[in-house]
């Protein structure tokens, strides 16, 4: 039986080990891909050691979405081919029950019917030379187009989900060009990807943070737009939400308000700025990562008949279009989107890239894991 080395946690106290395992084969409704290139999330390593309390499968390898070239499809694959440059979505939903969902090596779902996935068929996921998705999991990507005329590396198209989980929500509440986008937290990794997709889509962004010098960078990297403004805010709710409003240029407010509070974030200020400098029948994404209750103005969500939508990572019909937007030129990756600063580590060092991408959070800076440079 052929085999392939794969990184194997065992439990949350110990460290992933580098193992040869057997190499999966592809079944029906799958097919099995060579790890190009695995995006390394900041938290990863609080996930891994138990820090954030994930449900997880173990032993099992972990990963986070993928660039991948498929090596062999199953008997019943139409379209996919051995050889092609694919991106491969983490998101495994259940074929015959598609709200129940899991992040393949990441998030098990945390109850029964989620966990099923993991525990069975979804166990063992990127942090390997090979692995299985199922076969609607995996894009087409268009290799000559991107990387032998646009000039784009595989780090670079790893990036891919980070600007994924903005459109997704930005998508979600439907932003047409001419728009108004306020951002907040504009200046980490998924608040400074939603000011690039936010543009990209056509509309005038307000982006919004405490990092003055993080702020500046996103006004340089967008300059040639003329469609950026940015805000250093404070605790301060009803001032934040005047500067919203005058940052914005209209009388009546933004269109549309997309949230990135991280977990560290305790007070409801930020938000409740970001609905108070809506407009009328304006809208609300929340993507963040924070804990707890939150409070929002009622009065101004009811009188102002505000929609407030909770959007959770991406749909496939995002994908696809996002896609579409790269491969046009509309939305541009790596080095033009700002992202200057990429690291890359193989398997053996693993340890090395989980430690890195927790320090490397905010805009800018990247890390990824190739399973073929150790």
């Amino acid at each position: 039986m052929a085999t392939h080395k794969a990184l194997v946690l065992s439990s949350c106290d110990r460290p992933l080990t580098l193992e040869t395992v057997p190499r999966p084969l592809a079944k029906a409704g799958e097919a099995v891909v060579q790890v190009l290139a695995a995006d390394i999330v900041p938290y990863m390593g609080e996930v891994l050691n138990g820090s954030l309390p994930y449900p997880l499968s173990l032993p099992m390898t972990p990963g986070n979405t993928a660039i991948g070239r498929v090596f062999e499809v199953g008997p019943d694959a139409v379209s996919l081919t051995s050889g092609q440059l694919v991106f491969c979505d983490i998101t495994i939903r259940a074929r015959d029950d598609p709200s129940v969902t899991i992040l393949y090596g990441i998030h098990g779902g945390g109850y029964p019917a989620a966990q099923k996935l993991m525990d069975g068929e979804w166990r063992n996921a990127t942090y390997a030379e090979y692995t299985r998705f199922p076969l609607e999991n995996l894009y087409p990507l268009n290799e000559d187009l991107l990387v032998a005329k646009m000039r784009y590396t595989i780090p670079d198209l790893c990036f891919l989900p980070v600007f994924l989980v903005p459109f997704g929500g930005l998508s979600e509440v439907d932003v047409k060009p001419g728009e108004v986008v306020i951002v907040a937290p504009a200046t980490g990794r998924y608040g400074g990807a939603a000011v690039a997709v936010a543009l990209a889509m056509g509309a005038t962004v307000v982006a919004a943070g405490r990092n003055t010098s993080a702020l500046q960078t996103l006004e340089t990297i967008h300059a040639s737009t003329g469609r950026l403004r940015t805000v250093v805010v404070s605790e301060d709710s009803a001032r934040n939400t005047e500067l919203f409003k005058s940052a914005a240029g209209t009388k009546d407010g933004a269109d549309v308000y997309i949230d990135f509070s991280p977990p560290a974030v305790k007070s409801n200020a930020l938000l409740c700025s970001g609905i108070g400098s809506l407009r009328s029948f304006g809208r609300c994404v929340i993507m963040g990562g924070r804990s707890g209750n939150i409070q929002v103005p009622y009065l101004d969500v009811m009188f102002k008949s505000l929609r407030l939508q909770g959007r959770f990572m991406y749909s496939r019909h995002h994908i696809l279009q996002f896609i579409k937007m790269v491969e046009s030129g509309l939305m541009v990756l790596g080095t033009k989107a700002g992202i200057n600063h990429t690291e890359e580590f193989g398997l053996k060092s693993v340890d090395d890239a989980l430690k890195q991408a927790g320090k490397l959070t905010g805009w800018g800076s990247h890390v990824v894991l190739r399973p073929y440079n150790g």
